[in-house]
């Protein structure tokens, strides 16, 4: 790593220039390469930049025109509630990474033209951003819907809360993201909270699933969530309309109130030969100490097995065989899930006949040939193992 003056890297030289003709002072470059590189100088194409004022934007512009340069790391001042200049960028052709307060952050992509990127990174602190939840009142920026032709290329986003302090108000988590919803081929979307409260509900599941339909990766984490989590009403809109989606982490699972739609559509058996849903990693950020009953576990098992067959249960269920894990929900529920699985294999038709069965550690008549033999000798069948 160096510094260097503007001047002395050849790509940056007609940038300099125009510093220069508008009088306008700056600090050295600071140039990160690895050490057997030999010239250094002749290879940047990251550039990392702080706007201290909206009229920095035209030399911004400037810098935008450099071919070489094709990725950036932007960090943003407090803009007024207002739509910004545009910004033509057609050779931010790799990744942006913008930090700053998410509505400044989100008027400055949204000036954005021609811009090619594959990824955007975006660490947002709040601020301003505390109305969203306030008597209805909505931030200017979540008006704004990014632009789909000047992000034609853009299937990659990660929002992540840069905060370093705790806040104690709520992020709902559709508002926040309302503004990519126009961007309907994103495929990669990650959302991270660390010091706010995150409210997810089924609303904002349905959200998501109605802008990004080909979503592939869906990871939504947090520290700490709001008392009104999604039911598994949220998983039937994810498994009808996303029918791509092979990653899906949400931070939590309202275990005792299952929804409406379970009652309209009861877990069933995948037919034969069908593919089903091609989700792969299911997962669940927070868990929780056992409050539900057995049957409870059982039916929310059979539906998360019935709309997605194909979850690979060793890269889903993680737990440290903690104390804490053992007695959760989720441990019992994951136990459920892989029962049946297992029985969807051996015993198709009586997979979900009997979810008593599962829940209680009884083995299944199909699974027990003692059971069986013991059945047909006697000419009656047991629920209940012989002492």
């Amino acid at each position: 790593m160096g510094a260097f003056p503007l001047e002395c890297i050849p790509r940056l030289t007609p940038f300099a220039l125009t510093l220069s003709h508008f009088r306008m002072r700056h600090k050295p470059v600071v140039v990160l390469y690895a050490p057997e590189t030999r010239t250094p100088l002749m290879h940047v194409s990251h550039a990392k930049c702080r706007l201290e004022h909206v009229s920095q934007q035209v030399f911004l512009q400037r810098l935008f025109q450099i071919p070489e340069l094709t990725s950036y790391d932007i960090e943003v001042p407090t803009f007024r509630p207002e739509r910004l200049r545009g910004l033509v960028a057609r050779n931010l052709s790799v990744a942006l990474i913008m930090r700053g307060e998410l509505p400044s952050v989100i008027q400055f992509v949204a000036a954005l033209e021609e811009a090619a990127i594959k990824s955007l990174a975006i660490y947002f602190r709040r601020n301003q951003y505390e109305i969203l939840c306030g008597a209805g009142r909505v931030d200017f920026s979540s008006s704004i819907q990014l632009e789909p032709a000047a992000f034609k290329n853009l299937h990659t986003v990660k929002l992540r809360e840069d905060e370093p302090y705790k806040r104690y108000s709520d992020i709902p988590l559709a508002v926040t993201l309302r503004p990519l919803f126009s961007l309907h081929q994103l495929e990669d979307v990650e959302f991270e909270v660390l010091q706010s409260r995150l409210c997810v509900r089924d609303h904002d599941i349905e959200q998501i699933a109605l802008a990004w339909r080909d979503i592939r990766r869906l990871v939504v984490s947090c520290a700490q969530c709001t008392s009104e989590p999604p039911t598994l009403d949220g998983l039937y809109i994810l498994a009808d309309s996303c029918r791509k989606l092979e990653e899906l982490v949400l931070p939590q699972l309202d275990l005792k109130n299952l929804g409406k739609t379970i009652k309209r559509r009861p877990p069933k058996v995948p037919p034969p030969g069908s593919r089903g849903n091609p989700l792969r990693v299911f997962r669940i950020t927070r868990y929780s100490r056992t409050r539900i009953e057995d049957a409870q576990a059982v039916s929310i098992a059979q539906c998360i097995d019935s709309l997605f067959p194909n979850v690979d249960i060793a890269q889903s269920w993680k737990h440290d065989n903690s104390l804490e894990a053992i007695l959760g929900d989720w441990y019992l529920i994951w136990v459920n899930i892989t029962a049946a699985s297992a029985l969807r294999k051996v015993a198709l038709s009586r997979a979900y006949s009997d979810p008593t069965r599962i829940c209680t550690g009884v083995p299944h008549p199909e699974l027990s040939p003692s059971n069986s033999e013991a059945s047909s000798s006697s000419g009656s069948t047991s629920n209940s193992l012989s002492p």
